[in-house]
């Protein structure tokens, strides 16, 4: 039973009041056909809209069942529409992208019926109007009668026991129109049907009740209905709601109708997510390049302890600060030190910490090379030529690295960097060394020249490998001239040195070359030289130790050698060390067993540090770590600019969304109208906006990462070459996915203007919409 109590509507346009009901007082039966007349303007479409929700009176008040509507709030009116009204329009207004059976299911999906059961609802109310056999069919395809048809069987889906005919006849033929208003009245048995026509033939040939509106008053009533009067009761009409996955499917259907614009769309919106792709690819296979250097191959270089230390972090830091200098101080000038020098520390390696690394399980997890800062003295003689220490060229002419050196290597990771080219790696156990060649088999002249082997033509192998050279201790090679030791190679003690080489003499060490090798890798710098075992430094270090210059220079303060003057930059002890009077090393190497092992030494390192003022800390450099880190901390600059600048695509394409979505609103004025008709509230609007933003960002990203993936073998292409890994550019399957869900949320905030846009549309504007 509806109840319509002094009802009326003012519209405010401007400053003016326009008053279109005035006063209206009507009651209607649970089950009648009530036609409304009246000439345009009379109130007639207005009237409907209120009793059917879709507009708010200004006073007065609508009972339905005997409850008041004047509390009712929008989601009271949305509930109303969906479980109390069937709308009936002139244009039919159906959805045009959805066929016969989803357009009149619509209605069930927001009272949350189940599938099945709205399904088997719409096929039995389309069987009712005729049209079982058209349920698959679009609107497009369907007569005006047929459309008419599917409209009153959407208003029957829910078995309203109100159905609201707005012209239905409007738009029909004289025939077609028979048929409908024949199947209004047969509804109009069980339910109460008001219709709203300016056909006052038909009205008298099929409505049992005709009430007419002039200027918004009711002039006449044909069947009158009184009301006893009756306690109000509350509103019990339960809430109307859309789903989420009902929203993705109205949206999914209206853009399978539009799918080249859609298509164009998401792959503009793809334009960011493929650049940001490419970055995030480039920049995860660096890393996991750099990791796995770093894992494998690197693994096995050293962390090094030396005498020096140089914070190679505090020098990048200072360097930094000079890229963005202080100002300048006014009216003088401030002394400051210089970057090696602040970077620069000495460690004092004792036996206490020799005896620490010794006693510790760090042998567990590595192998620990010593090296000792004596000046060695190599000699090897042909014929009766002496030839002595091979030297690279310094700068300025200066003398540079030795070419003879202690092996810097653990002989567990000889055989990981190493090849044998010819002969056999060096035994630990003997005074044997290595001749270090590069790839290609060659060597610095100075070594060959060293060897009494010629320079300009190619040597066989077998003349190198086999043959001695000898190591001068300081007994050998100092004499002293009763005032100071001098170095016997000069010109007038040559001839002794020669006697000593050619001698059995207990101060000089022969060290046999046991093999040729050259480097495996192209992950670890070797410099071509002769590398001899840690046993012949030992044992040239012991003989030392106990030499007469050492002796003498331990008694002395100031320089014994001739030539030789301490300064700030040369003290005793450094000399010292030089001449091998200190058997403690100048540097300490020790190689990881494995990555993970190295982490452990790390650990034993810095518990020797714990509670030790920062000046007796002994600090350790790992160069690899440090290189590893700065070229990850330039690229992650690098990818951090290059992601800026890709974010700018993102946006605008965001902002083109924003747009397209707000187009989509336009278009689908009609549609929202219908939806708020049918119950449908303002946030199951927007949830049909945003879920079409959703599913363009789902496939804008899709695309994206598609298009990624089929792009990046050809970067791979182009990166092979100089890196020598063939899978540089990779993209991490948990990024791609993080680059749709960003696709996703990006166009899901770009639609939520739309959306709200959407939903605040009056259902009554957007209704006549076009």
């Amino acid at each position: 039973m509806l109840e319509i109590k002094d009802l009326k509507k003012h519209y405010i346009i401007g400053e003016q009041t326009f008053t279109a009901l005035n006063s209206i007082n009507l009651n209607f039966r649970k089950h009648e056909f009530v036609a409304i007349l009246g000439q345009s303007g009379s109130g007639k479409t207005t009237l409907l809209n209120l009793i059917g929700g879709l507009d708010r009176y200004t006073s007065g008040d609508i009972i339905i069942d005997n409850v008041s509507t004047k509390n009712y709030k929008d989601k009271d009116w949305d509930a109303y529409r969906n479980h109390r009204i069937g709308f009936v329009f002139q244009n039919y207004n159906l959805i045009a992208h959805l066929d016969v059976l989803s357009n009149v299911e619509l209605a069930q999906t927001l009272s949350g019926v189940s599938k099945e059961e709205r399904k088997r609802r719409a096929i039995e109310v389309l069987t009712r109007v005729g049209l079982k056999d058209h349920m698959k069919k679009k609107p497009n395809q369907l007569s005006g009668g047929q459309q008419q048809r599917v409209s009153i069987a959407r208003a029957l889906i829910n078995n309203p026991s109100i159905i609201l005919a707005d012209e239905p006849t409007g738009a029909l033929d004289s025939e077609t129109s028979v048929d409908i208003m024949n199947l209004l009245t047969e509804i109009s048995e069980d339910k109460l049907i008001i219709m709203v026509t300016h056909n006052g033939e038909l009205a008298k040939k099929y409505a049992n009740r005709i009430v007419t509106l002039k200027d918004g008053l009711v002039t006449s009533d044909s069947n009158p209905f009184e009301v006893k009067r009756k306690d109000r009761l509350e509103n019990t009409v339960s809430k109307s709601s859309m789903s989420y996955l009902t929203a993705l499917s109205l949206s999914f259907k209206n853009m399978l109708t539009k799918k080249v614009r859609t298509l164009i769309t998401a792959l503009a919106g793809s334009i960011g997510i493929i650049g940001v792709a490419l970055v995030m690819s480039l920049q995860y296979g660096f890393t996991d390049y750099l990791n796995n250097m770093e894992r494998g191959t690197f693994a096995g270089l050293p962390l090094q302890v030396s005498r020096s230390y140089i914070d190679i972090s505090d020098i990048m830091m200072s360097n930094r600060q000079q890229l963005n200098p202080l100002p300048p101080i006014e009216g003088g000038v401030l002394g400051y030190e210089p970057e090696v020098s602040r970077g620069l520390s000495t460690n004092d390696i004792s036996e206490e910490y020799i005896e620490y690394l010794e006693t510790s399980d760090l042998n567990q997890y590595g192998s620990i090379v010593y090296q000792y800062g004596f000046t060695g003295q190599y000699y090897y003689m042909a014929g009766d030529t002496l030839y002595t220490n091979p030297r690279s060229q310094g700068s300025l002419g200066s003398s540079g690295r030795s070419y003879v050196t202690q092996s810097a290597y653990a002989y567990e990771f000889v055989n990981d960097f190493f090849d044998v080219v010819h002969g056999t790696y060096y035994n630990v156990d003997a005074h044997e060394a290595l001749l270090v060649v590069n790839r290609e088999h060659k060597l610095p002249k100075e070594i060959l020249t060293f060897l009494g082997l010629p320079t300009d033509q190619v040597v066989p192998f077998e003349d190198i490998v086999g043959k001695e050279f000898k190591v001068y201790t300081n007994n050998a090679y100092y004499t002293y001239n009763g005032t100071q030791y001098v170095p016997k190679n000069t010109t007038n003690n040559l001839e002794d040195l020669k006697t000593i080489y050619n001698s059995n003499s207990s101060d000089v060490i022969t060290v046999r070359i046991a093999g040729i090798v050259k480097t495996n890798t192209n992950l670890v710098q070797v410099n071509e030289s002769i590398i001899y075992t840690p046993l012949v430094a030992t044992d040239v270090l012991a003989k030392n130790n106990v030499s007469d210059v050492v002796v003498a220079q331990r008694a002395s303060e100031t320089s014994v050698i001739q030539g030789v003057v301490f300064n700030p930059l040369k003290d005793k002890e450094d000399v010292l060390y030089e001449l091998g009077g200190i058997d403690l090393p100048n540097t300490i190497l020790i190689y990881p067993n494995s990555f993970d092992d190295k982490a452990n030494i790390v650990e034993i390192l810095d518990a020797y540090n714990e509670g030790l003022d920062e000046d007796d800390q002994i600090n350790y450099t790992d160069n690899v770590a440090v290189a590893v880190s700065m070229i990850k901390t330039v690229m992650d600059s690098v990818s951090a600019v290059l992601v800026a600048f890709a974010s700018i695509s993102l946006f605008v394409s965001s902002v083109m969304i924003g747009i397209i979505t707000y187009t989509s609103v336009l278009e689908r004025t009609k549609e929202i109208g219908v939806l708020r008709s049918i119950g449908a509230r303002k946030k199951d609007i927007s949830r049909v906006f945003n879920a079409e933003a959703i599913l363009i960002g789902f496939v804008a990203g899709l695309l994206g990462v598609m298009i990624t993936y089929a792009i990046i073998p050809v970067i791979n292409i182009f990166l092979e070459e100089p890196t020598g890994n063939s899978n540089i550019a990779n993209l991490f399957y948990l990024h791609a996915i993080l680059l749709v869900v960003i696709s996703i949320t990006l166009t899901f905030i770009a639609g939520l203007i739309p959306s709200r846009i959407a939903a605040k549309k009056d259902p009554v504007v957007a209704l006549r919409s076009e």
